[in-house]
Formats: structure tokens, sequence, C-alpha cells
């Protein structure tokens, strides 16, 4: 464990002692938005059900990606900076990984130097790294061999707990490779092995009712299909060639850095030396080693996504946009393989395979993947933050643009930084109309799809635009234009002949004292989803829906206290399914 702990600060060396932060596109506006929104959101609340600032309101807790109820995010992010925050966060599900990894190999095979092998290879591959990130991804990838070892030990408790555990990391996909890899150690296990995966799973679901039961509700209601349609189940293929030079070139990226696709997904490397030891593993060892050989060459096959011939027509294989994600069963099989390698040879030449497989990931990890910079780059407000009271909206053409783009100089970032590209306005307050979300609901898909038409904009509360200026090709600082709106409505308003006034908001509530002669309706500008109920005079009300999209509420003539409130009946339900089962876990723990 000294080993690994001294080859994290040779790794990480710029994070962990330099006080930088990775930079790409993801993190400006995901990753650190998400930060930001989980310590503003869940700082008061035990249930951060709603979420205000994304796409004209969304539900928060419902949403995997939000992290908020994963219990190491909640206690992180009380870390007074992302930078604290990121520093505890990769450490700690660094040795996550590497300690079950190596705790499995060492069960497997009863060698210091194979476990250190694991372990290591764990730690430091390419595919984990590069996920750094996306926090929720590194979390997620971080707990399968935790999943894989209680397996292997025939624990159902400690399958569920760490299954649930990596449910609420974020991460979706990673939950379902691992179900994919834990339900093969099941089947080569026989009875034993499908009971505890049977009870594991009951505690698993259990212990995550919290968030899955509300998530199936938001999935209901989201523009996301199940089952993806094959032009975005393919995205992040990998091609064979590029497959090719990420698995077998020694350290490919010196020599030869490019890559289509996101380099924070599409990245994969083990090296050289384990699959030299994968392979000698494979040749002389047994049933086992097989087994897990042709475990990862499926899911690097897996991995090639649209390039394999009738991957439009396999329904099953487009649960998930990137098939790049099936490498990290390619990587937990390889660093079993090497580990067995290891163990295979004479033992005077163990430790120095070790040691040298290690050597081997750290020299790769040497050549960065992303940029680094200083926190305040993310950190400091820009100007265009606080320029407004209402909601801010990215063009199409704009959002587009960024999306084919890659990040090549520092003004690239610069101009995502200083335009609040979607969702990075969120770390700051500012509320989108439109946001990086891929679980968007439905009904703002519909009315993003009509922002045009009249009175749509006005209706959001949107008071600044942003977009390309009319024949522009490409983002830059002469091509991007803000356009001010002064005709933009509060976030609660009226629709009749009346006044608003003394309003009170905060995520999930609004209140204002109305005052009309005739009556009218009262609209809160945040998306109406199962949950939002109302009172007037505190006196519950049925709610209405105004432009197919905002709850509101009829008002009688006379002055009179309106209040929208939103209560998740799914997260209450599913909180009490998960205490519950935490209470009966306790118990049969201690």
């Amino acid at each position: 464990m000294a080993g690994i702990v001294l080859a994290l600060c040779l790794a990480w060396r710029p994070l962990l002692l330099g006080g930088l932060v990775p930079l790409d596109g993801n993190m400006i506006a995901y990753s650190y938005p998400n930060w930001s929104l989980l310590r503003t959101l869940g700082a008061d609340r035990l249930l951060p059900v709603w979420n205000p600032f994304r796409d004209m309101g969304e539900p928060f807790l419902a949403d995997p990606q939000s992290m908020s109820l994963y219990p190491p995010a909640r206690l992180f992010v009380l870390l007074p900076d992302f930078t604290g925050f990121l520093r505890v966060w990769v450490v700690f599900h660094t040795l996550l990984a590497a300690a079950f990894m190596g705790g499995l190999a060492w069960r497997m095979k009863k060698s210091a130097p194979a476990a250190a092998a694991a372990a290591a290879l764990a730690a430091f591959n390419g595919f984990f790294t590069a996920r750094v990130t996306f926090p929720n991804h590194f979390a997620a990838a971080a707990w399968l061999p935790a999943i894989l070892y209680f397996q292997y030990e025939l624990s159902p408790l400690g399958l569920g707990a760490c299954v649930a555990l990596q449910w609420l990391a974020g991460f979706p996909p990673f939950s379902l490779l691992s179900v994919v890899a834990v339900s093969a150690v099941a089947c080569a296990q026989g009875r034993k092995g499908l009971k505890c995966l049977v009870q594991g799973g009951i505690v698993a679901l259990g212990l995550a009712a919290a968030q899955w039961i509300p998530f199936i509700e938001l999935l209901r209601g989201a523009g996301r299909a199940v089952i993806l349609d094959p032009a975005m189940a393919r995205q992040f293929s990998l091609a064979p060639g590029q497959l090719l030079k990420e698995a077998l070139a020694p350290q490919w990226i010196r020599w030869s850095p490019f890559m289509a696709g996101d380099p924070a997904i599409v990245c994969f490397y083990v090296g050289l030396v384990a699959w030299a030891l994968a392979g000698w593993a494979a040749w002389r060892g047994g049933r086992t080693e097989r087994l897990l050989a042709a475990g990862a060459l499926g899911a690097m096959l897996l991995s090639l996504g649209g390039h394999l011939p009738g991957f439009d027509a396999m329904g099953f294989l487009h649960l998930f946009r990137f098939p790049a994600n099936w490498l990290l069963l390619a990587t937990a099989a390889a660093a079993l393989l090497a580990a067995s390698g290891v163990a295979r040879l004479r033992p005077s030449l163990q430790w120095a395979a070790a040691g040298l497989l290690l050597a081997d990931l750290l020299l790769f990890l040497a050549v960065p993947r992303a940029a680094w910079s200083r926190p305040e780059f993310l950190s400091d407000p820009p100007a265009l933050a606080g320029a407004g009271r209402g909601r801010i909206y990215h063009t199409d053409e704009l959002r587009r643009a960024w999306e084919k783009g890659t990040l090549e100089t520092e003004e690239d970032y610069l101009l995502m930084r200083d335009f609040l590209a979607p969702s990075f306005g969120a770390a700051f307050g500012v509320r989108e109309a439109s946001s990086y979300q891929t679980l968007r609901l439905r009904r703002a898909n519909d009315y993003l799809s009509r922002m045009n038409s009249p009175g749509r904009a006005d209706w959001a509360g949107v008071d600044r635009v942003v977009g390309l200026k009319r024949g522009a090709l490409r983002v830059t600082r002469e091509t991007i234009e803000v356009s001010r709106r002064t005709t933009a409505r509060e976030r609660i308003f009226f629709d009749g002949a009346g006044k608003v006034g003394e309003t009170s908001l905060r995520p999930g509530f609004a209140s204002a004292r109305v005052v009309t002669a005739g009556g009218g309706a009262l609209i809160l500008s945040e998306m109406n989803y199962p949950g939002w109920e109302a009172r007037v005079d505190g006196v519950k009300v049925e709610t209405g829906m105004f432009a197919e999209a905002f709850p509101s509420v009829a008002v009688p003539p006379g002055e009179h206290t309106v209040e929208f409130e939103f209560g998740s009946i799914a997260a209450l339900a599913g909180f009490a399914i998960s205490v519950l089962t935490a209470t009966a876990f306790l118990f049969a723990v201690l």
C-alpha cells in the first residue's frame, strides 16, 4: 500500500502537490457545476429534490449524476473548495479500487506481488485515470473491484452495499456493466454464487431505493429513450485501429496523441507489460484465466460499437451511448490476468514484474491528457454571470458548434468560461433555459423546440441570449454575440389584470402575494413535474399548466397568498425503503 501511496503522488502530482485541477470541456460544462449544485442544493436539506437552475427547472435527487445521496460526495463537498474536494475524491477512490482489486488477487493467488500488480493496474490504468474530469464516472468505476471481491467471497451484504454505493456514485452505465461482470462470476461459481447474487441484489435495491425509484420516474418523463437510437448509441465507438493503438502500442500518447472522440471517454491503456503477463497467464493457466481472457477480448470487441457489423440491429447494446464504456470490464479482467501472470513467474522475478508494470503505467500518466489549470479559472465568476436576473439561453447553433469543436488553445477554454457554456452558469447561481443534461425533461425539449415562437422566451424569463453571428462557422470571441432582452417575465408572474408582490423563492418553493380585481392565473416559470402542489391562502388547490410547461394556479379576485411547493412522493417512498433496508443491514452486520 505504501507503494500505491507513492505512486499516487507521482501520478497525480499536479493535483496533489501543485494545487492544479484537470480542465476540459467536461469539467467546465458538467463536473464543476455539479459540484457547485451539490453544495448549494444539498446544504440545508436531507433530500435536495429540485434544481431550479437547469433547463427551466428539473428534479435534482432523481438524476443519478447529481451524486446527491452518495455518502462520500455529501461528506467531501463540505471541504472548503473544489480543489480540496477533488484531491480527497481521487485519493479515496484510487485507494478503494487498489485495495479491493489487490485483495481479490490475493484471495485468488495468495501472492503479494500478484496482489500488488492487480492493485497498481486497477488504480492507474488509462481508462480509469482519464475519467478524473468526470468525478461520478471515476467513483462508479472504483467500486467494481469491491463488487467483484464480495461476490468472490460469497458475501451478499458486502455485495449489496457496494452495488448500492456504485449506483449512488452516479453513472448508471457502469452499474449495468458491473451487473454483467458479477453475473458472469456468479454463474461460474454455481448455485452458491447465484444465491449470493440474488441476495446481494435485493440488498442493493433496498439501500439505493431513495435514488433509483425517483430516477425511474425521471426516466419516464425524460426526452431520452431507454433504448437509444443507433446513431446515438454508437457515439464514442473506438475504431479498430485506434483500439489497437491504445491497447498495444507502448506509450502511444507520446508519439500519436490524436484520438477520435472525447479523451476522457475513449482513453485506454494497461501497457505491454500487463498484456504480456496476461497472455502468459491465459496460456499457462486454467479455466479461470481462459474465462478472464475471453471477457477482456469480448469487452474490447464491444467497445468498437458502430464499427461492429450488425451493431445497429443489436438493441440490447444501445442502453448507453458510449461503447467505450465496455473497456471498464476489459481493464478489470486484464488486472486479474496480469496478477495471475505474476504469480506464475519464478519468485525471484515476481516483484520485478510488478514494479515494471507500475513503472509503465506511471510513465504513461506522465503525459497530460487534459489541460491543468489554477482552480480560479473555474471559481472566479465571469462577468456575464452577474449581468442579469433572469435566465440565460444559448442558441442551438452555438451549442452545436461547441459540441463539434475541440478545446485546443487557452482561448477555447476562456470562451466556454466567459460566455457561460451550458451548464457552467449554474455554478454561479445563473438560471439556464437550456443546459447540458442527457436526461432533460421531454416537456422542456418541447418548449425549447418552440423557443422562437411569440412569448416563449418572455415566459421562460430569458433576459440574455448567447448565440453565433449570422454565417459564423466557428466559435470565436468575434463571432459570439450576447443579446439583452427587457421583456422577460419574472420567475413567478401573473397572467391577467393583477399585481404580484412580496415573492419568496428557493429551490422547490415559491410564494407570492397577489392582488387582482378580476382574477387570473399565477404561473411559476419552472417545469411542471409530478410533485408540484399549490396552496391559495393555505388551502390546497388543483394546479393547472401554462404553455404546456409551467405549473399555474387560478387566483380569484381579491388579495391572496399563493404558494408552490415541490415534494417528490417517489423520493419519500424510496427514502423510507432505504431507511428500513439500512436498519436491517446494520442489525445483520452487528
